[in-house]
């Protein structure tokens, strides 16, 4: 009897876990939707951009975006290039904004691709693709591995960022759960008083694990957005998600 209760209780737990999961999935799909009209004017008029499993969600497209345009954001570091590097490119040049963008990509091959998209739009004068390997890391947990600091340091020199936002390296395997933790730990020192932080993929437990450990040593107060994108700000700056969320 006990371990039918039991099997029962389970049960209910997993019918719970699913209609949630469920919940957040329409939650998600009304969102990604709604912001997709937002980006149209980066999109209509532009090369086609291929959206795939693993591109940044519309909506944290958007949040990022409207960072850009109201706090002002001039001097950008990204980790994992891809579409949002197009986009925010495209938004730059279309609004003759005074910003640039440094994306960082392991894989030279795609680093390649999307220097090539953003060479065949004119783009180059904003944004720039570095390829830098993946290597051991005295800054990485669970020995990940992290873009190879000497090369970075190399790529960087002394610049200043006011936005920071990290999307790579990948972490959706086990052992490289928290794969992005040192991306913080290595910009500390480089972000500028007043400036955002933006880490992708929080609905992942690994990364959930990397916001508490940052929140603890740095003393951020990361919040959540459309259920998959953490941020933060230091300094003053002003709300900048496309739909209120709950946080």
């Amino acid at each position: 009897m006990p371990r039918k209760e039991s099997n029962d209780v389970e049960k209910l737990i997993s019918l719970l876990e699913y209609m949630a999961n469920g919940i957040n999935q329409n939650e998600r799909r009304t969102e990604d939707v709604y912001s997709l009209g937002l980006l149209q004017p980066l999109m209509q008029g532009y090369p086609y951009l291929g959206f795939t499993g693993f591109s940044m969600r519309p909506y944290c497209i958007n949040h990022i975006i409207n960072d850009i345009i109201i706090n002002g954001r001039q001097c950008i570091i990204e980790f994992g290039a891809g579409i949002s590097t197009i986009l925010i490119s495209r938004l730059i040049k279309k609004n003759g904004l005074n910003t640039t963008v440094i994306s960082v990509d392991h894989e030279d091959a795609w680093a390649k691709l999307i220097n090539e998209q953003l060479k065949n739009e004119q783009l180059c004068e904003v944004a720039t693709v570095i390829s830098i390997p993946l290597r051991p890391c005295d800054l990485a947990l669970d020995g990940s591995l992290w873009y190879a600091v000497d090369l970075l340091n190399l790529a960087l020199k002394d610049r200043q960022f006011d936005m920071a936002i990290i999307d790579g390296p990948p972490a959706w395997e086990p052992s490289k759960e928290r794969a992005r933790y040192p991306a913080l730990p290595y910009l500390i020192d480089r972000l500028q008083s007043r400036s955002s932080v933006y880490l992708d993929d929080v609905n992942r437990k690994g990364e959930q694990d990397i916001i508490e450990r940052w929140k603890k040593e740095f003393g951020l107060a990361f919040n959540i957005a459309g259920s998959s994108l953490a941020w933060c700000t230091l300094g003053q700056a002003f709300h900048t998600a496309p739909i209120r969320s709950h946080y």
